[in-house]
C-alpha cells in the first residue's frame, strides 16, 4: 500500500508545534495512532522534508495496515518552539493535539495512544481519556510520578539528571550540572546553582521524599497522571523488562487496573532493560528474550488490530506474559502469590561497615555482571549456601535486615545477584533508611528493617548460590544519604556512619513456585 506523509505547524499557548502525519495514500478516514516526543533534539538541523521522509521510512507499517499516525515534537523540542519543562505543559498540549486531529479529514472517530518512557507519561498527563480513545500501548513507564523520582524516600539520581538535561534544552541557559551536582549540599536550590534559574517544580519535589506528601497531589507532582490507566476501560498493552528502572511501578499499574480494564488488557515482561535489550558489554543475551524477538516487530500494530479489526489478540488478555529467566522461555499466567516461601539465613556472624557519603560505593545496574567482591570497608558481600535442588523464584523477594548504627539516621542498600558460570549476575536491589521506615531511631539500638524487592521470575539450579551485597547506598542510582536526621534537601553537611548488620538475625525470603 502506498502512503502519504506531510507536516503542519499550528500555534497554541505561545508555541508553534511541528506535527507529522503519515496515512494510507487514498481518500478515506482511518483510525489514528497518536504519539508525541521531546527526544528530537537532533532534528533541528534537518529540513521538515527530510524529517517527513525519515518518519515515513520508519513508520510505513502503520499505513500499510490501514492506520494514520500523528507524531508531534513536544513544546520547545526539535522543530517546535517554546520552552520545554518536563511534565508541566503536557496535559494542555496533548489534549490540544487530539482536538486538532479530530478536525482533520482523515480522522474516522477512533484514536489510539502509543508511547514509551516519557512519551507514555505524555499520555498519562491527559487522563481521563475521552470516549474516542479506544486502546493504548504504554511501554516502560509508571504513571505514578513519585515512583519515578524516589524509592522509599531516596531520590533517583538518574531521573533528576534526565530532568536537568531536557529542561529548556533549546534556551541559552548556561547549565553547569553534572551527575556529581547531586552530591552538593544542601540539595535545596540546586536548580538555581546549576541551571541559572529556579526550576520551581524540581525544588518542590526535593521537599517531598515521602509518598504521602501533599506535593504529589498537585499539578507539578503529577496528580493528573495518577491512576491514569486504572479506570480507563479500554484495552491497554503494558510492557516492561525486569532490568528496567520502573519495573516495580509497572507491576503496580497492572495491579491497580479495575477488573473491566484488566480483562481486556495484557502485560508483557521481558528479561531486559529500559530499551528492551541487554547490556552488550556486561550482561546476558537471553534466547528469544526481547518482545520484538518473541512477538514480532509489529506486535504494537497487532495489538491495535485486535481492537480495530476484531482480530484475536496475539497475547492472552487479563494475564501477564513474562520471561522465565534462566529457563529461557515465555509463560502466561496471573503471576499471583506463590504457594510457599523459602527463608534463607544470611549468616551466623555480625558484619560492620563504614559509610562515608563523600566516598560512597557504586554498583552496576540490574542486568549486569557484578564486580568482584571488593575489599571496601563500606560493602558487605555474602553468599548463600548452594541450593540443594532446583527452585523457581517468582514474585517479590523480601529481606529482614537487623541492623544498628551510631547515627540518628542512615540508609541501607541491598543488591541480590545469582552466581553463574560467567560471573555473579545482578538481579534486584532495594534501599531504605532508618527514619523512613521506623519514624524515629535512637543511635546504638538494634532494629529490623523490611526490604521488598520488585518482581522477578528466575530459576536457581541445584548447586547455584545467590550473592548479597549490603551497603548504605549506590552513588550511581541514588542521591547519597548524609547520615544526618532531618529535611534531607536542607542539610548542609554530612558525617560518617558506623553500621552493623546482624546476619544471624537477618534472612532473605524467596517466593517459590512449585516445580
Amino acid at each position: 500500500m502506498e502512503a502519504q506523509v506531510y507536516y503542519e505547524y499550528y500555534s497554541f499557548n505561545g508555541a508553534d508545534f511541528f506535527t507529522l502525519v503519515l496515512k494510507p495514500d487514498k481518500v478515506g478516514k482511518f483510525p489514528v495512532v497518536v504519539t508525541r516526543s521531546p527526544y528530537v533534539g537532533n532534528t533541528t538541523e534537518k529540513t521538515e522534508e527530510e524529517l517527513a521522509q525519515q518518519f515515513k521510512n520508519s513508520n510505513i507499517g502503520w499505513a500499510e495496515n490501514g492506520y494514520a499516525i500523528v507524531f508531534q515534537h513536544c513544546r520547545g523540542q526539535g522543530k517546535s518552539t517554546g520552552d520545554f519543562v518536563p511534565y508541566i505543559h503536557e496535559r494542555e498540549d496533548g489534549i490540544r493535539l487530539r482536538e486538532w486531529i479530530r478536525k482533520q479529514s482523515f480522522y474516522n472517530g477512533t484514536l489510539l495512544l502509543y508511547g514509551g518512557s516519557y512519551t507514555a507519561s505524555l499520555h498519562y498527563s491527559t487522563a481521563p481519556f475521552e470516549e474516542d480513545i479506544k486502546g493504548a500501548v504504554f511501554n516502560v513507564q509508571d504513571s505514578e510520578r513519585y515512583r519515578l523520582w524516589y524509592r522509599n524516600g531516596n531520590m533517583r539520581r538518574g531521573h533528576a539528571n534526565w530532568h536537568f538535561n531536557l529542561y529548556k534544552a533549546k534556551s541559552d541557559l548556561k547549565k553547569v550540572h553534572t551527575p556529581d551536582s547531586f552530591s552538593e549540599l544542601p540539595i535545596k536550590n540546586l536548580s538555581e546553582r546549576v541551571l541559572g534559574e529556579r526550576a520551581e517544580d524540581f525544588e518542590q519535589m526535593l521537599s517531598a521524599p515521602d509518598f504521602d506528601h501533599p506535593f504529589w497531589k498537585t499539578r507539578f507532582g503529577g496528580a493528573e497522571a495518577r491512576g491514569a490507566v486504572s479506570e480507563a476501560n479500554i484495552p491497554v498493552l503494558l510492557t516492561t523488562g525486569y532490568n528496567d528502572y520502573y519495573v516495580g511501578g509497572m507491576f503496580r499499574m497492572w495491579d491497580e487496573l479495575n477488573a473491566q480494564t484488566k480483562s481486556k488488557s495484557a502485560f508483557l515482561v521481558s528479561p531486559y532493560n529500559h530499551g528492551d535489550t541487554y547490556y552488550k558489554e556486561n550482561g546476558i543475551c537471553f534466547s528469544d528474550g526481547s518482545c520484538i524477538e518473541h512477538f514480532g516487530a509489529d506486535y504494537r500494530i497487532k495489538w491495535f488490530d485486535s481492537i480495530i479489526k476484531n482480530e484475536k489478540p496475539f497475547v492472552k488478555t487479563g494475564k501477564i506474559t513474562y520471561y522465565r529467566t534462566f529457563e529461557n522461555r515465555w509463560e502466561t499466567d496471573f503471576y499471583s502469590d506463590m504457594p510457599k516461601e523459602m527463608s534463607i539465613p544470611l549468616g551466623e556472624t555480625e558484619k560492620t561497615f563504614v559509610y562515608n557519603p563523600k566516598t560512597p560505593a557504586a554498583f552496576n545496574p540490574e542486568g549486569c555482571f557484578m564486580n568482584e567482591p571488593a575489599p571496601r570497608d563500606d560493602v558487605v558481600s555474602i553468599y548463600t549456601k548452594p541450593f540443594k535442588t532446583d527452585a523457581f523464584v517468582k514474585g517479590r523477594m523480601k529481606m529482614k535486615l537487623t541492623v544498628v548504627s551510631d547515627c540518628e539516621d542512615t540508609s541501607f542498600y541491598v543488591m541480590i545477584g545469582i552466581c553463574t558460570k560467567d560471573g555473579d549476575y545482578s538481579l534486584r536491589h532495594d534501599i531504605t533508611s532508618l527514619i523512613y521506615q521506623k519514624g524515629n531511631y535512637t543511635p546504638g539500638s538494634k532494629v529490623s528493617l523490611d526490604l521488598v524487592f520488585d518482581e522477578y521470575a528466575f530459576k536457581i539450579k541445584e548447586g547455584q548460590k545467590l550473592r548479597i551485597d549490603i551497603a548504605s547506598t549506590d552513588k550511581n542510582t541514588y542521591v547519597c544519604h548524609s547520615n544526618i536526621k532531618g529535611d534531607y534537601c536542607s542539610i548542609e553537611n554530612c558525617k560518617t556512619a558506623n553500621n552493623k548488620v546482624f546476619l544471624a538475625e537477618s534472612c532473605l525470603i524467596l517466593p517459590i513456585e512449585d516445580i
